[in-house]
């Protein structure tokens, strides 16, 4: 199988890298990196856009040299410049031409360094995406010989009746990898007093978390571990859970009428403030 590493012309793309790398080595999987060069349209005969397209082929050729020099010798990749009239719609074709099963992202310069930030590339292929789109925190670094070690599977109530869960735990049993699953419970500075509020919501959340752990239990046949991260804001909330070198969060994601990969609020507040790698997955529904 194949996993395809998406780079943008200009920048070196470290993160989205060394996740692919991980990704890649634990599974077993070929790599395809890949730099897409947006061709003008309609087609002109000007010499100013033949001269953006050499310059264009040329960062791209750069960025591909530097990937080179940054990927581990373990790895089998196949470097990649397409053309094409758009950025989403190259990586698109890519992943086709290769039967890519997932698609890697960087994070955009835009968001907080070492958080996941969702760029406008990477917002418009999960409206098309057939496959997982995993996408790299800013600053993401890994060693050359990092695996994964555990898979993370982030689950509230719209997933009780998913496969997520499911396929989670079938994966990181293929790659030799543990699995456990995490919820949050997010609580805004109380406006009673602090002792009585943090009693309440403690009863609330351990009720709540004991309705997921039987969800999970009617989902699985194996016991999984089961971390509750807490705190004041989103970010607090993922902080507030042991993170460790190898890590991957699994989000689960809805379909819509205009997207193939529809996040809830909760689900990109949980993406967004994410200190390890996030794999966005469908949700494929069980029957009922």
């Amino acid at each position: 199988m194949t996993i395809l590493v998406g780079l943008a012309a200009g920048e070196r793309g470290a993160p989205a890298l060394d996740v692919g790398g991980m990704l890649a080595r634990s599974a077993g999987d070929d790599l395809v990196v890949t730099t897409v060069v947006p061709t003008p349209w309609p087609p002109s005969p000007d010499r100013i856009d033949a001269e953006f397209l050499a310059l264009s082929e040329q960062m791209a050729e750069g960025v591909l040299a530097s990937a080179r020099a940054r990927l581990a010798p373990d790895l089998t990749v196949d470097y990649v410049v397409h053309h094409d009239r758009s950025i989403p719609a190259g990586l698109l074709a890519v992943a086709d031409q290769h039967q890519a099963t997932q698609v890697v992202l960087g994070s955009s310069a835009a968001g907080g360094y070492g958080r996941v930030s969702v760029g406008g590339v990477a917002a418009r292929l999960l409206h098309s995406s057939d496959v997982p789109v995993t996408l790299a925190p800013s600053g993401f670094v890994a060693r050359t010989d990092t695996r994964v070690r555990r898979v993370t599977v982030a689950f509230g109530r719209a997933d009780g009746g998913s496969d997520l869960l499911a396929s989670a735990a079938e994966v990181a049993g293929r790659i030799g990898a543990s699995i456990r699953v995490v919820c949050f419970a997010v609580r805004p500075s109380p406006a009673m007093p602090a002792a009585v509020a943090e009693t309440a919501d403690d009863l609330v959340a351990e009720e709540w978390v004991r309705g997921l752990e039987r969800d999970i239990s009617a989902t699985l046949d194996q016991p999984v571990p089961t971390v509750l991260g807490r705190g004041d804001s989103w970010p607090a909330a993922l902080t507030d859970v042991p993170w460790a070198e190898g890590d991957v969060l699994a989000i689960g994601t809805s379909s819509s009428a205009v997207s193939r990969f529809f996040l809830g609020s909760h689900a990109t507040k949980i993406a967004r403030s994410s200190p390890v790698p996030v794999v966005l997955v469908p949700r494929s529904l069980t029957a009922t």
